[in-house]
C-alpha cells in the first residue's frame, strides 16, 4: 500500500491524476472508530467475501460511516478499486441524520451531491 500511496502521490503532483481524497485498505476486522484515519476507507472481511465498508464521513463531522457489501441485505454497496487503491462505491451514500450529507465516491474523490437531503461541508 506504501508504493500505491507514492504512486498516486506522485502522480497528483505532476498533474497527471487529481490528488485522491480516499485511499482504500482491508482488515479481516473491524477497526474501532477512533482508528479510522482521515482519508483511509476500510474494508471489512476476506477478500474473497467482503463484509463492511467503513471510513470517517468526509463532511468533515468525523462520523464514521459503516456500508453493507452483502448481496443479501438491504441496502447495499459495492465497492471497487483501481491498481492506485482508489476506491469507488455504488450507489451514492446519503446521509439522513447528523450532517445530513449526500455524496459519491469515484476514484478516491468524493462528489457532492446538491439535492435536498444532503448539505455540502463547510470549507
Amino acid at each position: 500500500m506504501i508504493l500505491r500511496t507514492s504512486i498516486a502521490r506522485a502522480l497528483a503532483w505532476l498533474g497527471i491524476i487529481e490528488r485522491p481524497e480516499f485511499l482504500v485498505s482491508t482488515a479481516l476486522d473491524m477497526p474501532a472508530p477512533e482508528e479510522l484515519l482521515p482519508g483511509l476507507a476500510v474494508v471489512v472481511g476476506p477478500n474473497e467475501r467482503p463484509k463492511w465498508v467503513t471510513f470517517a464521513c468526509p463532511s468533515g463531522c468525523g462520523t464514521p460511516i459503516l456500508l453493507s457489501l452483502n448481496p443479501a441485505r438491504r441496502p447495499r454497496w459495492a465497492v471497487s478499486s483501481d491498481w492506485l487503491g482508489r476506491p469507488s462505491l455504488e450507489p451514492s451514500v446519503r446521509r439522513t441524520d447528523g450532517c445530513r450529507c449526500h455524496f459519491w465516491m469515484r476514484r478516491g474523490r468524493i462528489d457532492w451531491c446538491k439535492d435536498r437531503g444532503g448539505v455540502l461541508p463547510k470549507n
